[in-house]
């Protein structure tokens, strides 16, 4: 697949990059200074305050190309961005979040306005403001300012993301998820204790990575491994060590 040519709007306030975007067409980046209504999963608020990165890359679907694994798509692209920061710490959370630690950098959202159409939402703390988050967000956040000395600003980001999203993107198209396993598997850090929320009840155990259509592995009492369906899981939440899981 051919690196395409990004279209870039910058606008100085919008209430969602996501309504924006949805009048756009493939490869178009829409990227708001302030961003007042953003959304994450099951409608969560995100604060989007000048300084973040606040934007969403439009990308083409053809076929029946698997959109629901974008979200895994996009999280290696912006592992593969900061990649040059060695940033200690940074990891990837299914499905959507990137942390540096336990601390929540980069959210992830993809929605697919029209059928040729995917947009793939994201927010990144670069230089906002994060301490007036406090007690306001489900992660205690942090910010690209605090771990990267001379840190880019929020201009740079942005083009170096959409060139990693492009030639991630182009990757999972010809191969699939199969060809970012090895780089999923590293942005999982380590087997970490999880409980899987679903439809059904709630599973536990040591999440592992993913397989090939994108749902958890989970090593479970007794040893065994188990695929969770991604489809039907609601939350997936890591527990802190030490801690017991709690269903």
């Amino acid at each position: 697949m051919q690196v395409p040519d990004w279209s870039f709007i910058v606008l100085p306030e919008c209430v969602s990059t996501f309504n924006e975007a949805r009048r756009e067409g493939a490869w178009t980046v829409v990227r708001a200074v302030r961003q007042t209504g953003g959304r994450g999963r099951f409608n969560r608020t995100w604060f989007g305050e000048p300084g973040g990165m606040w934007a969403t890359f439009n990308v083409p679907l053809e076929g029946e190309h698997p959109w629901g694994l974008l979200p895994l798509v996009a999280g290696v692209a912006i592992m593969r961005a900061l990649r040059c920061h060695a940033i200690p710490g940074l990891r990837l959370r299914w499905p959507n979040d990137v942390l540096v630690g336990r601390a929540k950098l980069a959210g992830i959202l993809v929605e697919r306005p029209r059928a040729e159409l995917a947009s793939i939402g994201i927010g990144l703390n670069v230089h906002n403001d994060v301490l007036s988050l406090a007690g306001r967000v489900q992660d205690p956040p942090a910010r690209l300012a605090d771990l990267v000395p001379a840190c880019p600003g929020v201009e740079e980001i942005t083009a170096r993301l959409a060139g990693c999203i492009a030639s991630v993107f182009g990757e999972f198209v010809q191969g699939g998820l199969q060809v970012l396993a090895a780089e999923l598997q590293r942005a999982w850090a380590e087997p970490r204790a999880v409980v899987a929320h679903t439809d059904h009840g709630c599973i536990s155990g040591l999440f592992l990575g993913v397989q090939a259509e994108g749902s958890p592995i989970l090593r479970v009492e007794g040893g065994g491994e188990l695929v969770v369906p991604g489809r039907e899981i609601n939350r997936l939440e890591e527990v802190a060590p030490g801690a017991p899981p709690v269903c």
